[in-house]
């Protein structure tokens, strides 16, 4: 299960390797010249997913690795059961907003205060609606509407909260964090079916314990708020 969700996450992450395996999923096969014609996106892009994806085991050769032309891709096992799990969280309700729509203003003016640069978004997760807020006009631009559909619902399953995309447990399975690409994320559950998300710089220099800590005080400041 955790290798499954650790996949989907990395899927998810990127709207290139979201695109890759769509395509792949649909179509059963592809060559990297024919997934970027389809899905309208740069060779270069499509290639490098590729070569992440194979990486991670979740896309593979169907050829032999001396043949140059005519390299076609397919998904592992791995890969297809990580897509359909990414398909089936496609139908969150997503909005982004600004601050004064966020839904806890005193909680995201805090976490801009203890982490600053490192703050990268805040997720404030209803059972109907979704509204996110983010912190780096570069991760508007870099994830479009279905990546952070896909990436948020695959983050608040139920499902995983026993299975941390990276066993990082920060205080018990209330608390969750997960380590995708550059970020780090960390689920917290309040109250009334709403689910928390911050996500900050993988680099920040902070430890669980501190992060723990800092979850704590957010929690209670988001039940008052």
């Amino acid at each position: 299960m955790t290798e499954t969700w650790d996949s989907a996450g990395y899927i998810a992450s990127s709207r290139y390797r979201l695109a890759v395996c769509r395509y792949l999923s649909e179509h059963g096969s592809g060559l990297p010249s024919r997934i970027a014609a389809e899905t309208d996106l740069a060779q270069p892009h499509v290639s490098r997913a590729l070569s992440e994806l194979r990486e991670r085991g979740i896309v593979e050769l169907l050829v032999p690795e001396s043949q140059q032309k005519g390299r076609l891709y397919g998904l592992t096992d791995l890969g297809q059961l990580a897509y359909e799990r990414v398909a089936l969280d496609q139908q969150a309700d997503i909005t982004v907003v600004e601050s004064g729509e966020f839904p806890a203003p005193e909680l995201s003016s805090g976490l801009q205060e203890a982490y600053g640069d490192a703050l990268r978004a805040i997720v404030w997760c209803e059972p109907v609606q979704t509204r996110v807020r983010f912190f780096e006009q570069s991760l508007l631009d870099r994830y479009d509407e279905d990546t952070v559909k896909t990436l948020v619902a695959t983050l608040t399953n139920e499902e995983a909260i026993d299975q941390p995309l990276e066993d990082l447990p920060i205080g018990g399975p209330e608390l969750v964090a997960f380590a995708i690409d550059d970020a780090l994320i960390v689920r917290v559950p309040l109250n009334d079916g709403v689910k928390l998300l911050v996500s900050l710089d993988a680099s920040i220099d902070v430890t669980l314990g501190e992060l723990r800590d800092t979850c704590r005080q957010m929690t209670a400041v988001a039940l008052d708020s």
